[in-house]
């Protein structure tokens, strides 16, 4: 953050929210009380896991002369105390108020360029990337916020700012300060990921966005919505956006009906496509970008770039039919933004990978290997068969599933592993709180069959193995970790960086 360029005082921030407060200025907010000084309102509100009402006594310790708390009760809104130096307001729905809080205070920074919004269990990572590239390329400065963490682009030089507690979607108050310092850096284009968690506790509630994309869905995260339709549901709330105008819609996947049966007479509809995978019927009025004549060959893939703006052949380094829609929600966000057909398909051919997501490394004499973020049991199936369709002898799975979350899904992952690859070696992922042996069992529950398994809790011997017991012919896909520096066992966060792994046993092992 600039120092001091939001500074401002509290009073006429709170008196929109109905609160006669003191002329206090401060220079930003915050909702980690670690994060305190003098100049930073503390929001206490009450969380998912903690309630940070907990921690006022650490935000007066540690200066803070504004704290804002939740309070439940309606009549207690803009209550006041003193304790010590600071002033303790109590906020009404503070929760639901502190998107539009947050972008008051730091002047609405979404409005002053152009948003994308990208939601969906898969794909969300890359296309965000994939379009923060292509913009950038196009002669816009850009930005983008998600896993990978946040930053303006600057191709292989992008130095990404990792968002705490490591939220796809960071929390509302600092996506408003992100966004604003995007803007004091002149930035005008940025993408982000909206996460079903983020949409339901509102943390975009009042970010402005301009294009929402809906990749596709499939199983994840139950252990937080419950079932299915409550997941679906919550990803559908990215229409509601304000400023929306545009929204990307999968034509291969079902949801999309929903999507555009909720977005029907207010918002303009374009879809994304790939020939021969059952394309849901489109409106004749809605524009379109689809993928014919595809093929598939050991560098990438090729296809004709059939859309409403225009024909073009495109050749992709990118391994997966999954890469191409990615690619194709992309292409779609920028020639609804008006971009010029011919130079979005000149930068299209020019795409490099994005780090973590299906990154092939080139073995010598050996086993290639791919590193890929795939998690749920749709993204290892969806990997594995795109490995299929680029391999010429066998495929191998690397792959574990976390501890402390969704245990439903891990014999699902061993079949999807068991369907798509030849060999499956199941090793740990952040295994938290559970043995590593007891998440594995729960996998291999899942297997039909289940001696074609090897379990291998150290990521980097599985990988030895498959290694050590491959073709050169053969493709070694490692799922899971994808761009991640650190595992999670027990309550220590150990660093582990699987693409430096890989990277080093691509010197060891070539020959």
């Amino acid at each position: 953050m600039v120092a001091s360029a939001f500074a401002q005082s509290i009073q006429p921030l709170l008196k929109t929210f109905g609160i006669d407060a003191p002329d206090i200025r401060v220079d930003g907010l915050t909702l980690d009380s670690r994060e305190v000084n003098t100049r930073l309102a503390f929001a206490a509100l009450k969380g998912h896991a903690r309630d940070g009402r907990d921690f006022i006594p650490q935000a007066i310790s540690l200066g803070a002369r504004v704290i804002l708390a939740q309070t439940d009760d309606s009549h207690s809104h803009g209550h006041m105390e003193m304790r010590d130096h600071s002033v303790i307001i109590s906020f009404y729905q503070l929760p639901q108020m502190l998107s539009a809080l947050a972008a008051a205070f730091y002047n609405e920074p979404a409005t002053k360029m152009t948003t994308v919004a990208v939601t969906g269990t898969n794909g969300k990572t890359s296309t965000v990337q994939m379009l923060t590239q292509l913009k950038d390329a196009l002669g816009t400065r850009s930005a983008s916020i998600g896993t990978l963490g946040s930053s303006v682009y600057e191709g292989s030089e992008t130095q990404w700012l990792t968002t705490p507690a490591a939220n796809t979607t960071p929390d509302p108050i600092r996506i408003q300060s992100l966004l604003a310092n995007f803007v004091l850096s002149d930035v005008r284009h940025t993408a982000f990921e909206a996460s079903s968690h983020a949409l339901v506790q509102g943390r975009l509630s009042k970010v402005n966005t301009d294009i929402a994309v809906f990749t596709n869905l499939s199983r994840d995260h139950l252990d937080y919505h419950g079932t299915m339709e409550a997941y679906a549901e919550a990803k559908r709330k990215l229409l509601t956006q304000p400023g929306l105008s545009t929204v990307v819609l999968n034509a291969c996947d079902e949801q999309s009906k929903q999507w555009a049966k909720e977005a029907q007479n207010h918002l303009e509809v374009v879809w994304v496509g790939v020939d021969n995978s059952n394309p849901l019927h489109k409106p004749p009025q809605d524009r379109h970008c689809f993928a014919t004549n595809v093929s598939y060959h050991d560098a990438g893939c090729n296809f004709t770039l059939s859309t409403s703006w225009g024909d073009a052949p495109i050749s992709l380094p990118l391994f997966g039919q999954f890469n191409i829609f990615n690619v194709l929600s992309a292409v779609a966000c920028l020639l609804t933004q008006n971009e010029a057909f011919d130079a979005v398909v000149k930068c299209v051919n020019d795409i490099q990978p994005v780090p973590g997501r299906m990154e092939v490394f080139t073995f010598t004499g050996a086993a290639n290997v791919v590193v890929d973020y795939a998690h749920t049991p749709d993204a290892l199936e969806k990997v594995l068969l795109s490995a299929r369709v680029h391999a010429k002898g066998k495929v191998w799975c690397v792959f574990g599933c976390g501890g402390d979350r969704d245990k439903g899904k891990r014999p699902l992952m061993g079949k999807a592993a068991e369907r798509g690859a030849d060999v499956v070696v199941i090793t740990t992922d952040n295994s938290r709180s559970e043995t590593p042996q007891s998440i594995a069992d729960d996998v291999i529950a899942g297997l039909d069959n289940p001696r074609i398994a090897v379990s291998e809790p150290d990521r980097e011997k599985a990988i030895r193995y498959c290694l050590d017991n491959a073709n050169d012919s053969d493709i070694i896909i490692v799922a899971g970790k994808g761009h991640e520096d650190y595992q999670i066992i027990g309550t220590q966060q150990i660093e582990y960086n699987e693409r430096v792994v890989v990277a080093r046993l691509q010197q060891e092992y070539s020959k």
